[in-house]
C-alpha cells in the first residue's frame, strides 16, 4: 500500500513539472518557439513595428496566455464574434506575453477561430520588460512599460494591471484609454477594452478622448475626458 502511495505521488509531482515546465517562461520553451516556423518572437520595438507601420485598419491588440482562464473566456465570448465578421479595415493581433504555454497557443486560437497561419508571442530580456529587474509587481509594470513603449499619444498608462491587455488602435495608431480605479492610488489610466466599445461603429470612436466609468472627474479637469452620450463606454448608473 505504502509503495502504491508512495508511486502515485511520484507520478503526481513528475506531471505537476511538466506543466510548470511548459506554462511559464524558460529557455525550453523559447527553444520550441524558436524551433516551429508558425511562431514569431517579437521583442518590443519588433511589436511597435508591426502595429504602428500599418496604417490602413484599425487594430485590435490582445496580449493573452494560455494559462490564463480570463484570456481564454475572453477570447470565446468576446474576440471570437467580433473576428466572425471580418470586416475589411480592422486588422486582428493575439501576441502570447511570453513563451510560457507557447505550445497550447495555435489549438487554443484554432478552437476560438482566431487562428490566422502564425502564433505570435512577445520576448524580450531588456531590463525593462525584465521580470528579474522589475520588483514585485514585475507583469505589472512590464505592461505599462510595453504599452508606453507602443503608444505615444495622451497621457502615459499606469492601469494595466494584468491578463488580458488589449489594444483597440486607431489607423493613426492612436490607442484608446480610460480612467479606472485601483486598489492602491484610487485611480489610473489603462487601455480600453473590446467589449467596452461598439465594435460595428468603430470609425466613429474618439481616440483623443479618455473614456471613463465611474469616477469623480473633478480631479481630472486637465484631461481630455470624454463625456455625454458619445462616449462609447457611459458612467455606471
Amino acid at each position: 500500500m505504502k509503495v502504491q502511495i508512495l508511486a502515485t505521488l511520484l507520478i503526481m509531482m513528475l506531471f505537476q513539472s511538466c506543466v510548470v515546465q511548459v506554462a511559464i517562461p524558460n529557455r525550453w520553451n523559447e527553444r520550441y518557439a524558436k524551433k516551429h516556423d508558425f511562431i514569431e518572437c517579437l521583442d518590443a520595438d519588433q511589436l511597435k513595428h508591426l502595429i504602428i507601420s500599418d496604417t490602413t485598419h484599425y487594430k485590435i491588440v490582445m496580449i493573452y496566455s494560455t494559462s490564463c482562464g480570463a484570456c481564454m473566456e475572453h477570447l470565446k465570448r468576446v474576440y471570437t464574434p467580433a473576428y466572425a465578421k471580418q470586416r475589411d479595415d480592422v486588422k486582428f493581433y493575439f501576441i502570447s506575453e511570453s513563451t510560457g504555454g507557447i505550445r497550447f497557443c495555435r489549438d487554443e486560437l484554432e478552437r476560438f477561430g482566431l487562428y490566422d497561419g502564425k502564433v505570435l508571442c512577445f520576448l524580450d530580456d531588456s531590463p525593462q520588460f525584465d521580470n528579474q529587474s522589475q520588483g514585485k509587481n514585475a507583469n505589472l509594470q512590464i505592461l505599462n512599460n510595453l504599452t508606453n513603449h507602443i503608444f505615444t499619444n495622451g497621457p502615459i498608462v499606469t492601469g494595466n494591471f494584468g491578463l488580458p491587455c488589449e489594444y483597440i488602435v486607431s489607423k493613426d495608431n492612436r490607442v484608446l484609454k480610460r480612467l479606472t480605479t485601483t486598489p492602491n492610488s484610487g485611480s489610473a489610466i489603462e487601455t480600453a477594452q473590446l467589449w467596452q466599445i461598439d465594435f460595428d461603429s468603430i470609425q466613429s470612436v474618439d481616440f483623443d478622448s479618455i473614456y471613463r466609468l465611474d469616477l469623480d472627474f473633478d480631479r481630472f479637469k486637465g484631461l481630455p475626458v470624454c463625456d455625454g452620450n458619445q462616449c462609447p463606454i457611459q458612467k455606471s448608473k
